[in-house]
């Protein structure tokens, strides 16, 4: 029992089963997805999980900017996914949110630790933008940034609101800091276009993460579909790495 892909593989299916109950729960997409990215961290053993990171930095140079976070999830939804090949018909699943959550982190800590970092900077005061049900969740963040960090989710619907809310970019503090951050990136026009990340992260949850975290069953065309969209020729988080560049 020793062996991940033993695990997996043998008769008593007791990680797969342990995945279903968190997909068949009741609980919002993004703790669903937080749970079984614990779970999936849970099933690969530390000795692997640094082995299979090591690989991917060696075999991904664009990894070295990439933050541990991510490239912890990446190898060990790589490593998992190596094992699933031989048994195609298992849950791939796990796998799958391992790539989801590696976009999290990195939206984390390339866009919404700085952001809390640059609000702080200036005293900027978001008590009235934290009871904005479109942005308060940020913005209670960038006010405590020892809190629980927010969901992918979370942070698509406050881009939603920063790139279309014409009143907010007014009326908003922590929309007008976001703005400030994004105009010292390379690459801001990608950040705020609708077309650019937004629209990533949107397939990204909604046709992959959303999926994962409920009772669908994943199979490896989903599990290489997202993983083309994440770390493929023209992945988000490369895409995301270019544009979070200060100009120089």
């Amino acid at each position: 029992m020793g062996d991940w892909s033993r695990r997996l593989c043998n008769g008593c299916y007791g990680l797969l089963l342990s995945f279903y109950e968190i997909k068949a729960g009741a609980k919002a997409d993004d703790e669903r997805a937080k749970e079984l990215a614990d779970a999936l961290l849970l099933a690969v053993s530390l000795e692997d999980r640094r082995q299979a990171e090591r690989v991917y930095r060696i075999a991904e140079k664009r990894a070295e900017r990439l933050s541990p976070e991510a490239v912890t999830f990446i190898a060990t939804a790589e490593h998992v996914a190596r094992h699933l090949k031989s048994e195609p018909q298992l849950e791939w699943s796990p796998a799958v949110i391992g790539l989801c959550k590696a976009v999290e982190s990195e939206v984390v800590n390339r866009i919404l630790v700085p952001l809390a970092n640059k609000a702080a900077a200036v005293g900027t005061d978001l008590s009235a933008d934290r009871n904005d049900k479109d942005i308060g969740r940020v913005a209670a963040f960038c006010m405590d940034s020892t809190r629980k960090p927010p969901e992918l989710g979370v942070f698509t619907h406050f881009l939603q609101t920063v790139i279309h809310s014409q009143r907010r970019r007014q009326t908003s503090a922590i929309i007008r800091a976001f703005l400030r951050l994004a105009g010292d990136w390379t690459g801001s026009n990608w950040i705020l276009d609708p077309t650019g990340l937004h629209r990533s992260v949107v397939t990204l949850t909604t046709t992959f993460r959303n999926r994962a975290a409920h009772i669908d069953e994943l199979g490896s065309e989903d599990y290489f579909g997202c993983r083309e969209l994440v770390i493929g020729t023209q992945g988000v988080l490369w895409d995301l790495l270019v544009s979070t560049e200060h100009h120089r």
